[in-house]
């Protein structure tokens, strides 16, 4: 985690700071670090803000305190997205608090943010091992974006084609469900009909291309294509706030920490908050919003245009997130879904 641009913003410092020991009490509360006591002892106002100058000077080293942990959850928290909106209104449901000053980012941006959760899905599976395999977005008409390693669960690549597995002698099938909402039951389930393109290992692209069934199950039709951010100067910078789409799952990441941060709720549409941290010359885009297995194929939204910046598809605990940027997938559907 790049904690240095979580506190180049000064609001979200001095929040973090004025609010320090009603945070620092309730992540000692909430369970998965130490104890109130314990936590007090090792961890202090002083600590605190030694500990914030250091990240903010880029010169921290991390240490046992618990800090670190303290500031991701406050800083950039993960909210439940439930009938196509989200709410920030509230402390999480383990009581644990959240910044205002990023809430308040987001609710600015809701009618942006409103446009897009629809188009954000959960690529779902049929006769495999794994109920799903990861996030996928619409990108253009009947054609959703994934990453490349999300496709490959369920497609191989053969020649010049893309055929569905077969797994003890069945054939896998694939659907997009654009809802998978926390405690809503409702669905909006499309039948992915064709594997378009994987790209091969050699390209730094994560991407594949998937053509969907025009309309879901129920006879819904599809919902709009996020429009993509290719210009020089269409929001692609550093420092940009931007918010996450997608469905983090369990993943492998410690278990205290999957508990404090997603509040054991796992498989359903969430929002994460975040900024661009870096961006490599014609290659990825860095972000810092917090994300786990299952958001690989989410959507990078640009909190300010609405459209999206990048497609995300790794990220390292303690580092950070790696996105494909929107100008490759856009080259990407031109040359391949045509």
């Amino acid at each position: 985690m790049d904690y240095t641009q979580i506190f180049a913003d000064p609001e979200l410092k001095d929040e973090f700071l004025d609010r320090f020991e009603e945070i620092r009490d309730a992540s000692a509360g909430a369970g998965g670090l130490e104890s109130v006591g314990a936590l007090e002892a090792v961890l202090d106002i002083d600590h605190a803000a030694d500990a914030v100058k250091q990240m903010s000077e880029g010169t921290w080293q991390g240490d046992d305190s618990g800090v670190e942990a303290i500031i991701l959850r406050f800083g950039r928290p993960v909210h439940l997205i439930r009938g196509g909106t989200f709410d920030t209104s509230a402390d999480a449901p383990d009581g644990y608090p959240e910044s205002e000053v990023v809430a308040a980012r987001l609710r600015a941006a809701r009618p942006r943010l409103e446009r897009v959760i629809p188009s954000v899905g959960r690529v779902d599976l049929r006769n495999h091992r794994e109920p799903w395999a990861g996030t996928g977005w619409m990108v253009a008409e009947e054609i959703a974006v994934t990453n490349r390693h999300v496709a490959r669960a369920f497609a191989e690549r053969k020649g010049g084609r893309f055929p569905f597995r077969t797994i003890s002698g069945r054939n896998v099938r694939a659907d997009i469900d654009w809802r998978r909402e926390y405690r809503r039951p409702q669905e909006s389930r499309f039948r992915v009909t064709e594997v378009i393109w994987i790209a091969p290992d050699a390209a730094h692209e994560d991407v594949a291309l998937l053509r969907v069934a025009p309309t879901g199950e129920d006879g819904e039709p599809l919902p709009a294509p996020i429009p993509l951010a290719t210009g020089e100067r269409d929001g692609l910078s550093v420092g940009r706030w931007v918010g996450v789409i997608g469905y983090p799952g369990q993943g492998k990441a410690d278990p205290d920490d999957r508990q404090r941060i997603f509040d054991g709720i796992y498989d359903h549409k969430r929002l994460a908050a975040g900024r661009l941290t870096a961006i490599e010359r014609d290659r990825w885009v860095f972000h810092d919003a917090t994300t786990i297995a299952g958001n690989s194929g989410s959507a990078v939204i640009d909190l300010t245009t609405g459209r999206a910046l990048a497609l995300h598809f790794a990220g390292w605990p303690g580092e950070r997130n790696h996105a494909v940027r929107a100008s490759d997938v856009a080259r990407i559907v031109r040359e391949h879904a045509s």
